[in-house]
């Protein structure tokens, strides 16, 4: 069973990715805005989850669907979560950093996880117990840059409170004198970076299920950690997250948990 639902997942995610990637090289879709000016929804985010949606109503109609679309969300402990276009303002701004993601979670645990990148054709996917891989690459987490330049990112979310409480984190994690930042704008691609080694960590104060559903499981699979970002056990619908190369991890839960303002 969940080979089959990888293999479709998988199928799902690559239609969905083509079908971004010529509106993001032709343009012509629409934007707007849900609820503040910068958490924008375009036609193409849209058309996506009714690709996604649809495909897997299909093939597993037992299965609940959980899409970052939806206007109602409830909780549930067995269901598809699906991201149907991962870094919206990205594509919009035509900044080719966004996905397709798709987790499957059954009594609470990841069992599937595919990100697909549809500008670099880059495809991360997941089953528990059966490693991660990148484009058929199995991923595995060494420390090999021996504690220099370690790289780590985060996002702002869409609240003046988190910026504000992000501006202070990197204040503080700079007096450390051994990281670098950026920020991606695209969770799940970022939470899959942590998994190639391309990233040491990633931290946000304020996702939700679909933005982290399917990265956790590809990071945990590669041999990351993935907790809270006070360092505790991950809960989906707790909305913060820590992802690390696992020898660092205990030098940045310590800052990111004291910051409160």
């Amino acid at each position: 069973m969940n080979y089959d639902v990888l293999e479709s997942i998988i199928s799902v995610a690559l239609n969905a990715g083509n079908y971004i990637r010529h509106y993001y090289e032709g343009r012509g879709f629409k934007v707007s805005e849900k609820k503040d000016s910068h958490d924008l929804v375009t036609d193409i985010d849209r058309e996506s989850q009714r690709i996604i949606t649809t495909e897997l109503s299909r093939r597993f109609p037992d299965i609940s669907i959980i899409g970052e679309e939806d206007q109602d969300v409830v909780k549930n402990e067995n269901a598809f979560f699906v991201d149907p276009l991962d870094g919206t303002l990205n594509f919009v701004k035509q900044i080719p950093f966004f996905t397709v993601s798709i987790g499957y979670w059954k009594d609470n645990k990841p069992v599937c996880a595919v990100v697909f990148d549809p500008i670099r054709k880059d495809l991360f996917y997941a089953r528990k117990g059966s490693g991660s891989y990148r484009n058929g690459r199995k991923l595995e987490i060494t420390d090999s840059n021996n504690g220099k330049y370690q790289l780590l990112a985060s996002d702002w979310g869409h609240e003046p409170y988190y910026y504000q409480k992000n501006i202070l984190t990197i204040q503080q994690l700079l007096k450390e004198n051994l990281y670098l930042f950026r920020f991606m704008g695209c969770a799940s691609l970022a939470i899959c970076y942590v998994a190639a080694g391309i990233l040491d960590g990633y931290w946000h104060y304020k996702l939700s299920p679909w933005d982290m559903a399917a990265g956790v499981l590809i990071a945990r699979e590669a041999g990351a950690s993935v907790t809270s970002v006070k360092g505790k056990s991950f809960d989906l619908w707790q909305k913060d997250i820590l992802v690390a190369e696992p020898n660092i991890k205990n030098k940045i839960i310590p800052v990111l948990s004291q910051i409160e303002i």
